[in-house]
């Protein structure tokens, strides 16, 4: 490593005042701050235009023959309901109709959520009807749908004898407690969904960012080519230092506008307890980085890094094999399809992330940036894993480093042709 510099310095500050100073950049960097800053509030916004929405559902249960008041029953249900699966805040409230014509017209105008018509079939058990615009997915119709269950099985333990006043203890939330196997993992129910959330949030932007930035390297090197430049800087520094230069130029400067984005998303993430304070009077319920402690984020950042650098190091080989800036596209295919693999894979492994073949992928460098942060988050990792898994990324950033070097060097001096993979074998073998 020794030989790379100062040239390798130099061509990186060159890179990076190239890129940065251009007015595109900062006006797109600017942009994509405003954006990150808006999307970490939305939800607060939500909240000072909608504040907490009382959900209102009309219920007719005229042909249904109930004993029991049926409208406090299914509110209390609904609500009961809504509180175990972690609300949103939302409250529902059921009101008795006596014209079901009448009360889907309401539903249909908007005074009314929703419509819930109970009737009997010949068996004797409530059947039920719901008209509402919402989707069959959401929510409010997967509440109602559960509540009317709850009320169709309390008809049935009336119908049998039981007395109906017992019916609230019978449907009363249960104690119900997960205890891991390894004594050391996290507690999964401590704050899972903001754990999650960040988990999957870390998963996007370590993607977003090899998928562009890697881009940039990557077309640099082609457009530099393109343009003959590459001839002259050649003669200046090695193969090596030019390609060290490249991609920490290049990546660097990407990076600097992915962090200016990331800061606004978390400066708007911890801002949201003073507005929620000052807009609503009351904090958030539920901080989206509760949970989440320096050293995750200091453990991110190593990935993130080391990760970018490997991908950033093999899409400027790629590069350098384009003749032109429109084969780019073409040539880092497979390095996409890598990338998309390692994201995939991480998605996938967010709901087991102890499992044997999530394991056993956050040790394979290319997969590595995605799945060690987000088991760090989820499940059980030793810091002797964390370690195991550093010393791959650096043996593998090594051997990248070697590899695109010498791919590099052959690629950037030729042109008018396509490097196929026997130039490419035959490039490796070549000392330079």
């Amino acid at each position: 490593m020794s030989d790379l510099f100062p040239n390798a310095w130099h061509v990186a500050r060159r890179e990076y005042l190239q890129r940065v100073r251009t007015r595109t950049f900062v006006a797109v960097t600017i942009i994509l701050a405003v954006i990150g800053l808006a999307l970490a509030v939305v939800p607060l916004a939500f909240q000072v235009i909608g504040g907490d929405r009382t959900t209102t559902i009309g219920l007719y249960a005229g042909e249904a023959g109930l004993t029991a008041d049926p409208a406090y029953a299914l509110e209390a249900a609904l609500n009961g309901i809504g509180s175990t699966q972690g609300g949103d805040g939302s409250a529902f409230e059921v009101t008795a109709v006596d014209d079901a014509t009448e009360a889907a017209q309401q539903v249909r105008d908007g005074e009314l959520d929703g419509l819930l018509t109970v009737a009997r079939d010949p068996n004797g058990d409530l059947t039920y009807d719901y008209l509402s615009g919402e989707s069959p997915s959401s929510r409010v119709v997967l509440t109602v749908r559960a509540a009317a269950n709850q009320l169709s099985v309390g008809d049935r333990l009336g119908r049998a004898g039981l007395d109906p006043s017992q019916a609230g203890a019978i449907f009363a939330p249960v104690a119900f407690d997960q205890t891991p196997i390894d004594p050391n993992a996290q507690d999964p129910e401590e704050n899972f969904g903001p754990r999650y959330l960040v988990a999957l949030a870390m998963t996007i932007l370590t993607f977003m960012a090899v998928l562009t930035y890697g881009q940039w390297v990557a077309t640099s090197v082609a457009e530099e080519k393109s343009s003959r430049v590459m001839e002259l800087l050649i003669t200046a520094a090695s193969p090596r230092q030019l390609l060290a230069g490249k991609v920490l130029g290049t990546g660097a400067a990407g990076l600097t506008q992915y962090v200016v984005v990331v800061l606004a998303a978390l400066i708007g993430l911890l801002g949201q307890g003073f507005l929620s304070q000052r807009l609503l009077g009351t904090p958030p319920s539920d901080p989206a980085l509760q949970g989440i402690d320096v050293g995750v984020l200091a453990v991110f950042g190593l990935f993130f890094a080391t990760g970018f650098l490997l991908y950033a190091l093999l899409y400027a080989a790629l590069g350098s094999t384009a003749s032109r800036v429109e084969d780019v596209q073409q040539v880092v295919g497979p390095m996409v399809v890598v990338g998309m693999i390692g994201y995939f894979a991480s998605i996938a492994g967010l709901n087991a992330p102890d499992a044997d073949w999530v394991r056993l992928l956050s040790y394979v460098p290319f997969f590595t940036p995605y799945l060690m942060p987000a088991r760090l988050l989820l499940g059980s990792v030793q810091p002797l894993e964390i370690v195991v898994a550093l010393g791959l990324m650096s043996v593998a950033l090594t051997l990248a480093l070697w590899l695109a070097a010498r791919i590099y060097s052959a690629g950037v001096l030729l042109y008018g042709q396509r490097m196929n993979l026997r130039n490419v074998l035959r490039a490796v073998r070549v000392a330079r």
